[in-house]
């Protein structure tokens, strides 16, 4: 953060946006109360470590999940939304029917372009609420 802001990032217009294992890194920026406005996750791993405590989470949360991902099991899903409501988050989970892991990459056999459309507007709409 500080090599961003270095090079002219402004935390309250910094947005965390990360595919896959960067989604799990979005949602511990949120976790970690880094200085961002923001933070999207797109098929990322939503569990944690349950022994953490839930705290207060700053950042807005976009979780961009998809229905058939088979690392993500509804325990992790409800543990989600129980650590953004006790963490008082402004949060929002859009879960994307007919689509695995990994739903948004055209390399990969289980690409939903479909889908993955959806998911990279509802980014850009998070985007432009979050940064104006």
């Amino acid at each position: 953060m500080e090599q961003l802001k270095k090079n002219g990032a402004i935390a309250d217009k910094t947005a965390v946006i990360g595919y896959c294992f960067g989604g799990t890194g979005a949602l511990e920026s949120a976790r970690g109360n880094l200085p961002v406005a923001g933070v999207v996750s797109i098929h990322g791993s939503l569990g944690r470590d349950q022994s953490r405590k839930n705290e207060k989470l700053n950042a807005k949360i976009l979780v961009e999940n998809p229905a058939d991902d088979k690392g993500v099991t509804p325990e992790d899903y409800n543990n989600l939304i129980k650590e953004m409501n006790d963490g008082d988050a402004d949060w929002q989970i859009i879960t994307y029917a007919h689509s695995k892991h990994t739903f948004t990459d055209p390399k990969s056999p289980d690409y939903n372009e479909t889908m993955a459309k959806r998911a990279w507007n509802h980014t850009l709409v998070f985007l432009k609420e979050l940064l104006k």
